[in-house]
């Protein structure tokens, strides 16, 4: 980490996304939706993330499979939103594909990285610009009836 770069340094197998049209996947709780639409809660850290919020890339997974894969792991999703890689970018941020590092991760495994943010507040207003993102579209996947 430096001065002009706050990020810490990736690892071997890891790669930051840089296609600004690219998605990020990011399954919802069922127990974060107020009214059908996801809470900031979905951009919350989890417990064992350590600053690397889990999601998938939409150049080597579909919001379907994101969803599906989730599912199969056992746990429980209302469905995927998706954020591109410029607004990650934007709200301060990175996402980094991290899929080759081990072979159990989920397809096109990424995360978007909050390992650099040393304040509450930065933290906040990182989740709360990607939450406006994320909501601004409708869900991926299943699609809306």
């Amino acid at each position: 980490m430096t001065d002009s770069n706050p990020y810490i340094e990736l690892e071997p197998d890891e790669i930051e996304l840089d296609q600004n049209d690219e998605f990020y996947w990011r399954q919802c709780h069922p127990t974060y939706l107020d009214g059908g639409v996801p809470s900031v809660q979905m951009f919350c850290e989890s417990t064992g993330d350590k600053g690397k919020i889990s999601g998938a890339r939409s150049l080597k997974a579909t919001a379907q499979l994101a969803y599906e894969e989730r599912r199969q792991r056992g746990a429980q999703t209302a469905g995927t939103w998706g954020v591109t890689v410029a607004e990650i970018t934007n709200a301060g941020t990175r996402a980094v594909d991290d899929s080759a590092a081990d072979g159990s991760l989920p397809t096109g495994h990424t995360y978007v990285d909050y390992r650099h943010l040393d304040t509450k507040p930065s933290l906040r207003a990182v989740r709360s610009m990607l939450h406006q993102a994320a909501v601004a579209r409708p869900r991926q996947w299943p699609p809306i009836e």
